[in-house]
């Protein structure tokens, strides 16, 4: 068995570099996230109850017998 002792291929060429953003750019998608936020805020706000129901053990609604 005998292995090469030839060379090993040359690397491949690093990646360009990202390109730059301007200011307005950065600014822009930065008000676009906040307002994303914003909305996702106010949809969980509306949410009163956790995952199991209401927790303060106060009866929401009495049964009454009608006639008694």
């Amino acid at each position: 068995m005998s292995f090469g002792g030839g060379s090993s291929p040359a690397p491949p060429p690093p990646p360009p570099p990202p390109p730059e953003r301007s200011n307005a750019e950065v600014q822009a998608e930065a008000a676009a996230e906040r307002k994303r936020l914003r909305a996702q805020r106010g949809r969980a706000s509306t949410i009163l109850t956790g995952s199991q129901g209401v927790m303060d053990g106060t009866a929401v609604a009495t049964k009454k017998l009608l006639g008694a």
